[in-house]
């Protein structure tokens, strides 16, 4: 299990780290944190499936959109 720093984690998400920061904005992606120190590191495997996630919810709304 690989843990990504929040610098990795915001690039590969497409958001600030600040954002990512946030533990509210956490909880509503459905993205938990690690605390290691005062370092926060996000399991590879979480950022994936929430990636994937996004993918989903994008495309149901594509195809919504395009039956209207």
């Amino acid at each position: 299990m690989r843990l990504l720093t929040l610098d990795e984690t915001a690039q590969r998400l497409g958001v600030s780290p600040r954002s990512l920061a946030d533990k509210r904005y956490r909880n509503r992606i459905g993205l938990p944190g690690t605390k290691v120190g005062r370092r926060i590191g996000f399991k590879e495997g979480d950022v994936i499936t929430v990636i994937e996630r996004g993918r989903e919810l994008l495309s149901k709304q594509q195809a919504d959109n395009a039956d209207e």
